[in-house]
């Protein structure tokens, strides 16, 4: 187990350090006339070594005397771990859960319903759901008004002011969480059914477990380890989606900079800003690159078959 860690963190912080040498290198060589009087590439790597060393990430240029990146990054980079958090557990947990209960009830109504619920959140757009949930109820334009949770820039910090910051933030959890939640159901229910026919399940159900026991104890964790990969490999999904539903939600996280840096936030001037879109991409890369670790180490811990055999994950 040991060994398979200390691997899979040095591939994290290999993909860490391609991406910085990307981000920072690709600028360098389309937009040489930013950096006069230097070679091309030459001043790549104190460019890279100064964001992933020193934590140095320079300064904004989209206007005079804006305070460094570093700083709006610490402003932001709790509110940003907090989403990530939140909507992790809500997509892991509520999907689970789901695709268990609905395996219990097969073709019931209510089973389909739920179904039907996910594959609707499944297949919209985070976004679109935010704006749609604004339309509807928030203050003073929404059909519905519900004040207490749809009002703009109501975050505190959990320590400050917990209901703020619980009324702020549980709408993104949710919005955020519900298409990996809906993904996570449908595989955990697929592959709960698949498992009922195996001769352990039959077993089970032979020394006369009730049947939504069976499939709770028995027949549903042989889902968990590919739950975990599908986590895995939706992350770079939902964060996407994070970065989207900050900005609607307005949480103050420092992927809210994101349209502003691409040139088009109201009353901002309409240019790229070139350093703070290459902190954060990078940014962003910390955050897949932690979920898929996570990922990777949860199926370690779940499946006896790759324990047995060293660990030997990609």
């Amino acid at each position: 187990m040991l060994q398979f860690l200390v691997r899979r963190l040095l591939y994290a912080i290999g993909t860490l350090v391609i991406t910085a040498f990307f981000a920072y290198g690709i600028i360098r060589l389309l937009r040489p006339e930013l950096y006069p009087g230097e070679a091309t590439l030459g001043g790549l790597w104190p460019d890279v070594s100064r964001a992933l060393l020193h934590l140095d990430l320079g300064e904004s240029c989209m206007f005079f005397g804006c305070p460094p990146l570093k700083r709006m990054w610490l402003d932001g980079v709790w509110a940003d771990l907090f989403l990530l958090a939140g909507w992790v557990v809500v997509g892991v947990v509520a999907g689970v859960l789901g695709g268990v209960w609905c395996a219990a009830r097969p073709r019931s109504r209510a089973s389909r319903a739920v179904e039907s619920t996910g594959m609707v959140f499944y297949c919209a757009p985070a976004y679109v759901v935010a704006l749609l949930t604004l339309l509807l109820f928030a203050p003073p334009f929404g059909l519905l008004q519900l004040p207490y949770f749809f009002d703009p820039h109501s975050y505190a910090p959990p320590l400050q002011d917990p209901w703020d910051f619980l009324r702020s933030m549980l709408l993104p959890w949710l919005v955020v969480g519900a298409p990996l939640a809906a993904a996570i159901l449908r595989l955990t229910l697929a592959l709960t059914l698949d498992t009922m026919a195996e001769d352990y399940v039959r077993t089970a159900r032979a020394k006369g477990l009730r049947h939504s026991t069976v499939v709770r104890r028995h027949a549903g964790p042989s889902a968990y380890v590919s739950v975990a990969s599908l986590f895995g490999v939706s992350a770079p999904f939902m964060v996407t989606n994070m970065v989207l539903v900050e900005y609607v939600y307005s949480v103050p996280g420092f992927f809210r900079h994101m349209k502003r840096a691409l040139g088009q936030a109201p009353g901002w001037p309409p240019s790229i800003d070139i350093p703070t879109l290459q902190v954060l991409a990078l940014g962003a890369s910390v955050l897949i690159v932690t979920l898929s670790l996570i990922a990777d180490v949860a199926i370690v811990w779940l499946d006896p078959k790759v324990r047995a055999r060293g660990a030997t994950l990609g």
